[in-house]
């Protein structure tokens, strides 16, 4: 493993409370199907970034309650982002380190944040969301090979899933507290310009992998978390060629697009069937949301230099993890949302 770094950091507020309900944001993993293929996360970067920035909002389940939260940047190396906060409030994300190119992860625990996490051997350790018993998923490998996986924060330690058979190019993108891990594999790829073909969609449950077909997905589907009811969610492309998000729980499968959006992107999910996710809607800026029972509330940091939001994870207390863009040269920051309820923050 490669020299990890520490340091103990504050949790100063940039912004104030979120905006009001509405909608748009834009996806950035690995990579995400497109057009029957994959696109980088610095192409789908590139393509969004073009599109004009705005302040239009789109005004999409509004209620009385609109969460208030308070935002905060990971002070790690850009581009940089967070993928997971679970109930403890461990944060969890990746970065592209500015000296060697590689990318590398990192973990908050108790306000002190470790940075330079790679798995041995590898070029790009790109860990996400932790479980709360200190385990996260994510993959590991260099350009052309990655391997999914669960990395236990405590130990410092790497355990590899599996590989199946004809799909060695493979993402973890959730574990639950179960251990069960969901994510997607392809018969080849690499890391910036996504898995070639359609992909297979799985979950695992600890001993073996379980593989699912999303309604509709003619252009393929791609995973995102997992929680302790082993509900799904992820993206998926009709053929629109467009994202839309979805939410599966057992074979029932219900789709996430905010009206009016150009594509609707769906990511973390908490055990109340809460989700976090992205939607743009175009010439509009990019907005972050959370959604829940039929209803998207937009959640955007609004420092003076966010040109744009997105979110990745949530916790049960409604926490998000997740970027910014900066307004200088549009590059994203990992980001954390902490929940407030009524005027004052919630005890930590």
């Amino acid at each position: 493993m490669k020299q990890t770094r520490t340091q103990d950091i504050s949790t100063q507020t940039l912004a104030g409370p979120a905006p009001a309900p509405g909608a748009t944001v834009a996806p950035v993993r690995r990579g995400w199907v497109f057009d029957g293929g994959l696109w980088p996360k610095t192409g789908i970067l590139a393509a969004l970034l073009a599109l004009p920035l705005g302040a239009g909002l789109l005004r999409a389940g509004e209620t009385h309650d609109q969460p208030r939260y308070r935002f905060i940047e990971i002070p790690v190396p850009g581009p940089s982002y967070a993928f997971g906060i679970n109930d403890n409030r461990t944060v969890t994300g990746f970065y592209t380190d500015p000296t060697t190119g590689d990318v590398l992860s990192y973990v908050i625990e108790r306000g002190e944040l470790t940075t330079g996490i790679s798995a041995p051997g590898a070029t790009i350790t790109s860990l996400g969301p932790a479980n709360n018993r200190g385990v996260e998923s994510g993959n590991f490998g260099d350009e052309t090979n990655q391997q999914a996986g669960f990395y236990d924060i405590r130990r410092g330690t790497f355990t590899t899933l599996p590989e199946i058979p004809g799909l060695p190019f493979s993402f973890g993108n959730g574990i639950n507290d179960f251990g069960h891990g969901s994510g997607v594999s392809y018969a080849s790829g690499d890391f910036y310009n996504g898995g070639n073909g359609l992909g297979q969609n799985w979950i695992w449950d600890g001993e073996n992998y379980s593989f699912y077909t999303v309604p509709g997905a003619v252009n393929g589907a791609e995973a995102g978390g997992i929680n302790n009811r082993d509900q799904v969610s992820g993206l998926y492309l009709d053929s629109s060629g467009l994202p839309k998000g979805f939410v599966k729980d057992g074979t029932n499968f219900t789709t996430l697009a905010v009206p009016g959006a150009t594509y609707t992107v769906a990511y973390g999910i908490n055990d109340r069937g809460v989700v976090a996710g992205t939607y743009l809607i175009a010439p509009h800026g990019h907005h972050g949301f959370v959604w829940s029972e039929g209803t998207f509330i937009t959640v955007d940091d609004n420092s003076a230099d966010s040109a744009g939001t997105g979110w990745y994870g949530l916790n049960e207390h409604g926490d998000l993890a997740g970027f910014y863009f900066d307004t200088t040269n549009h590059v994203a920051h990992a980001l954390i949302g902490l929940r407030k309820d009524g005027d004052e923050d919630r005890d930590h």
